[in-house]
């Protein structure tokens, strides 16, 4: 297949080797560039998968995960009935078959808490195995927020935990942000709340809560986070700062916390490789995906590419409770300012998929596509998305999302709203071709 775009001189990629650097036992390239570009004509085999539906049925907004026995979950959010609640559903991959396993506010009238009028429209996290068997996911509700940040939901947000074996819902917290993000390392579960970038901490051996406020400005909340292998954690904080000509100026940055909450590094990052327009509208951490070495690789919001790099596993013995490395990589995407929110691997080592949305930059296609990136050349395989007989113009008005979800067949998920379902929850299935 021919380049159609490479590093735009000799020189420059001579230059952009030069910038190669060792991390966690594999070579990374390191350039803040855009990665040389292929195109391809064939991309992944993409098939819908069947929802039950429910009234209100609405979308999912990157509410996914899967379990030990490679079944996938998915939580639908809904609208315009009188309660909105949202619902969960196991889809198995063997059967072909959703079973809805709940929704929210019977959930919460099951376990006494059910406040009077109370809705939970969303499941909006990532739906995570911890210990013990149990998946861990908070639901969350909009009504009564103010955009600006200046008022929080009227019915906060709830986290809880599913026994797989038994399909039994625990209630473990209620907080007054909204919980919009979880992720899960050691014995430990996080949940993200906004607005402020309330981080809570719930030990899965002690049941003991904690929480930090790390930070943000505006209404702006990052869709994803990050803990890693040893229970430390990785959340996005802005600041707004004034100059001395008394102008305002907002800067980004990773915090990392130890499992006790203990703040051990704060790496800066560019606004303008996290920010699009504005803090408000931006969704901060979008795609994000764990490798076979326990290091994670996050996309932004513009499509920029990071990689968290704690110290290795050890093979016996305590974990090494030092910072981690944050890598500033680069542009995700050949054309530079892409929405990549869902991130994947086949390989777990030098290899990095994701699907883009090309909406970003001045003159952008709009098309989305599927990108395989190596991370050891630093080149991009451009390949068309697309599901047989749907209308490419249905397929790129539609809104995916999803992040790392998938199957024992090594079948990745992305998930949604749009025309290509009837302007309803979409839930598709990914086949990487085979090269």
């Amino acid at each position: 297949m021919p380049v159609v775009k490479t590093l735009a001189t000799a020189a420059t990629a001579l230059s952009a080797l030069a910038s190669i650097v060792a991390l966690s036992g594999q070579t990374l390239l390191v350039t803040g560039k855009r990665p040389a570009r292929f195109i391809e004509s064939i991309g992944p085999r993409v098939t819908a998968v069947p929802i039950p539906a429910f009234a209100g049925a609405h979308a999912i907004w990157g509410a996914t995960g899967q379990d030990s026995q490679g079944h996938i979950w998915f939580g639908v959010t809904a609208g315009g009935s009188p309660v909105p609640s949202a619902h969960l559903f196991e889809y198995d991959p063997d059967a072909g078959r959703s079973i809805d396993r709940g929704n929210v506010v019977e959930q919460l009238k099951a376990a006494g808490v059910l406040r009077p009028g109370e809705h939970q429209a969303k499941i909006h996290s990532r739906i995570v195995q911890g210990p013990d068997n149990y998946l861990y996911f908070s639901s969350m509700d909009e009504e009564g927020e103010s955009d600006d940040g200046s008022r929080l939901p009227t019915w906060g947000g709830h986290l809880w935990r599913m026994k797989i074996d038994t399909y039994r819902w625990e209630h473990l917290l209620a907080v007054p942000e909204a919980l919009i993000a979880v992720a899960g390392g050691g014995r430990f579960v996080y949940a993200l709340g906004y607005f402020g970038h309330v981080l809570y901490r719930f030990d899965t051996k002690t049941a003991e809560v904690k929480q930090v406020r790390v930070g943000s400005v505006e209404g702006h909340v990052s869709r994803n986070f990050v803990a890693d292998y040893r229970g430390h954690v990785y959340v996005p904080r802005l600041r707004a700062d004034t100059t001395t000509l008394d102008r305002r100026v907002v800067r980004a940055s990773i915090v990392e916390f130890s499992s006790d909450l203990k703040e051990l590094h704060d790496t800066p990052i560019e606004y303008e490789h996290y920010i699009d327009r504005n803090p408000t509208e931006s969704h901060g951490v979008t795609g994000l995906q764990e490798m076979a070495d326990g290091s994670w690789f996050f996309t932004t919001h513009v499509g920029f590419l990071y990689h968290i790099v704690p110290p290795a596993k050890g093979s016996a013995g305590a974990a090494d409770e030092s910072a981690a490395a944050v890598v500033s990589v680069g542009w995700f995407h050949p054309d530079g300012r892409t929405y990549v929110a869902s991130l994947f691997t086949n390989d777990g080592a030098g290899t990095l998929l994701g699907l883009a949305h090309n909406n970003l930059a001045e003159g952008s296609s709009g098309a989305y596509q599927w990108l395989t990136f190596d991370l050891q050349s630093g080149t991009c395989r451009v390949a068309p998305f697309a599901m047989a007989g749907v209308e490419p113009s249905l397929m790129s008005s539609s809104l995916l999302y999803g992040s790392t979800t998938r199957d024992a067949l090594g079948q990745h998920y992305v998930v949604g709203i749009g025309p290509i379902a009837g302007n309803g929850p979409v839930v598709l299935r990914v086949e990487p071709r085979k090269r």
